[in-house]
């Protein structure tokens, strides 16, 4: 430490006439001079330890490529020094610190070269600070223009250096450490923070790709980042970029004709990537659905602030669940929308889980209107106002199927597919007595749970809920993965919940609930981020499929068997897929007053992946579209072209075996229970 010690205060002798002289070129008047045997002090700290750097997190799909950032407000891309090119490192070097491999933290030559050059120039062109000296400035005491702060800055960088090189690393190995802690941190304009940022912004490319001609302008940045902007000022840029090109030239890194070349090289016009994100409008739809899922993340900070500030500036890596080659697929079917011609204020929405899993592999769930992106069936601008999600017709009647197999009941048992008695329309107050309700009871008489499935009768699920109760029916699509909270939130208990009335659901729980169907009743939570790894590469989460057993797996093999008639002779045989691949699902349509469709859906499933599809209007589910859609011929051509595309190629996987169940059993008819007063109900 006495080595430090002698060079400290060779330093301060130097630094005090280099600061009067400055002063004096500046025509400042500097009174702190008076102040310097009170400021000159070299109290040795114990400890200095360099911070780690806000840094954005990268998002990557499975395969391990970047796929998004979610950054803070400093757009920082931390790399190792390894990572950046020579040319960079040597250009930096040359106009910053050329001495920086040579001296101890603080460089008397360094101060000398300033006072000659600002002194031949009759500007301050020059700082006299080392590498070292800006780091601690930027890190420990600020940038208070006082002779006070300019030799604590010197002590600390003495210090700094001595301890880093005291830990049994060499000369070389602490100034690297001092160096890419640098390089890494500095602000060089258009909001980026540290040389890869800034070499991807200014260039378009990595920071080891960087050559002498682009090295030139990110070192001229450095100084002023905001005067030297080579987009915004380019005659300043110019001008500055020249200086630095002198330096170079002083080190032996270019020649004269090295000089006019460059000098007669363009300035970056634009910056590219995309800035630091300072609201969620600059997000992603997928950036922040793993936004939200992080930010309720308890295992990666006990607050939600503390979450917060690592996912967008602890440097996190996130290996999303989203597939690239699903979500391609997945946003070409829905940009394909069958009724955009003549309803084109509707939109798609389409969401693929794994069964096994949970895990998200595609999902389209927002639309740009007027320049602003909507989430299809966010809670604030869904169907109804705080509600969130929309009507789920008829794909809601699964879930009903379900219910009454979890109580014993088999798919080949049977119940009354007829219109309601006089009597049940009285007590539900629909006028006229006369009129036909439900609607849609195409399958008259007794006939087995599969059979009304196929055919999507709402009389029959009316009276199916009717006799297995309200509760179990909700119960079951909550236990299957239904958000409760949208879920008849008026508390009505309607006769037509079976058939979507207030039932309002979203795309991402509908393909979350069909997948713990397919998955023999064994639920596992939708997710989208599958590990994290910190900056140092420690795992800090990695998901394990809980696969929670929700239903008996009896029920799902039944369930699957029904749902499978749909598709193969029911109400979406176009939903047939290429080569006999197994495939079962549910048609659904939403209808207001009058017979006019809202909205429409189709939710199915292969072994593989379950995938849902919505089409409607975003932004009104009080208007019937103009083209009348029904589920099969829309939604579920949607659905269709996605999964042929997505299953292209492998191999066809089965089934389990449904049990062999007897069937004959009937099921009480006893409808009973309120209902809204209201024609309004929504059928397939």
């Amino acid at each position: 430490m006495r080595r430090a010690l002698n060079l400290f205060l060779r330093f301060v002798a130097i630094t005090v006439l280099g600061v009067a002289v400055i002063g004096l070129i500046s025509s400042q008047v500097i009174p702190e001079v008076s102040e310097v045997g009170e400021a000159v002090s070299f109290t040795p700290r114990s400890s200095i330890k360099l911070p780690k750097l806000p840094e954005g997190s990268t998002i990557l799909d499975p395969a391990g490529n970047p796929v998004g950032t979610l950054r803070g407000t400093e757009n920082r891309i931390v790399v190792p020094l390894g990572d950046m090119s020579q040319e960079l490192i040597d250009t930096v070097l040359a106009v910053e610190d050329a001495d920086f491999y040579e001296h101890e933290g603080v460089s008397a030559r360094s101060v000398l070269r300033a006072i000659k050059a600002n002194s031949a120039s009759g500007d301050v062109e020059q700082g006299g600070s080392t590498i070292t000296q800006q780091l601690v400035k930027l890190n420990l005491v600020g940038n208070e223009q006082t002779i006070q702060r300019k030799l604590k800055e010197a002590s600390l960088a003495v210090q700094l250096e001595d301890q880093l090189c005291g830990e049994g690393a060499t000369k070389k190995q602490c100034k690297d450490i001092i160096l890419q802690q640098y390089l890494n941190q500095i602000y060089l304009g258009q909001g980026a923070y540290g040389m890869e940022a800034a070499s991807r912004t200014y260039f378009d490319k990595p920071a080891s790709e960087i050559n002498y001609a682009e090295a030139a302008v990110l070192a001229s940045l450095i100084r002023n980042p905001t005067n030297y902007d080579p987009i915004t000022n380019p005659e300043l840029a110019k001008s500055r970029r020249k200086i630095a090109l002198g330096r170079m030239e002083a080190v032996g890194l270019i020649d004269e004709p090295g000089i006019d070349f460059i000098d007669a090289l363009p300035l970056p016009t634009q910056a590219y990537g995309r800035t630091a994100a300072r609201d969620s409008s600059s997000l992603s739809y997928v950036e922040r659905k793993i936004r939200d899922e992080l930010l309720q993340a308890e295992w990666l900070a006990p607050t939600l602030e503390q979450r917060r500030y690592l996912i967008f500036n602890g440097g996190l890596r996130i290996t999303s669940t989203i597939d690239s080659r699903a979500q391609a697929i997945a946003e070409a079917a829905a940009a394909d929308n069958p009724i955009a011609s003549s309803d084109p204020q509707t939109a798609v929405a389409l969401t693929a889980v794994e069964p096994s899993t949970g895990a998200v592999r595609a999902i389209v769930g927002e639309v740009d209107i007027n320049g602003t992106p909507i989430e299809i069936g966010d809670p604030v601008r869904g169907a109804r106002s705080g509600d969130g999600g929309f009507s789920s017709g008829s794909a809601f009647k699964p879930f009903t199927l379900v219910a009454a197999l979890e109580q014993g009941y088999t798919i080949r048992d049977t119940v009354a597919g007829d219109p309601a008695p006089t009597k049940m329309k009285k007590l539900w107050g629909v006028t006229p007595l006369s009129r036909s309700y439900p609607k849609d009871c195409p399958t008259k008489g007794q006939q087995a749970l599969s059979s009304h499935l196929k055919s999507s009768n709402n009389c029959a699920f009316m009276r199916i809920q009717s006799a297995v109760g309200y509760d179990a029916v909700r119960d079951t699509a909550i236990e299957l993965g239904i958000d409760p909270g949208p879920l008849d939130p008026n508390h009505v208990r309607p006769p037509c919940f079976t058939i979507g009335c207030d039932a309002l659901v979203t795309p991402l729980d509908m393909a979350g609930a069909y997948a713990t169907i397919e998955n023999d009743g064994r639920r596992n939570p939708v997710h989208f981020v599958e590990k994290v790894t910190d900056r140092d590469g420690e795992v800090l989460f990695e998901f394990e499929p809980p696969n929670e057993q929700v239903i008996r797996p009896e029920s799902s093999h039944q369930a699957i068997q029904a749902m499978e008639g749909v598709i193969t002779g029911g109400t979406c045989t176009r939903c047939r897929l290429p080569g006999g691949r197994p495939a079962a699902g549910k048609t659904g349509t939403v209808e207001v007053g009058g017979n006019a469709n809202t909205g429409v859906w189709f939710v199915g499933f292969t072994p593989e992946i379950s995938t849902s599809v919505w089409i409607g209007d975003p932004l009104d589910q009080t208007t019937g579209l103009r083209s009348n859609p029904q589920g099969g011929r829309t939604a579920g051509v949607v659905w269709q072209r996605f999964m042929a595309e997505y299953l292209e190629g492998a191999p066809v996987v089965d089934f389990p075996d449904a049990p062999n169940v007897k069937g004959g059993k009937k099921l009480p008819d006893g409808w009973g229970g309120t209902s809204r007063s209201s024609d309004e109900d929504d059928e397939d």
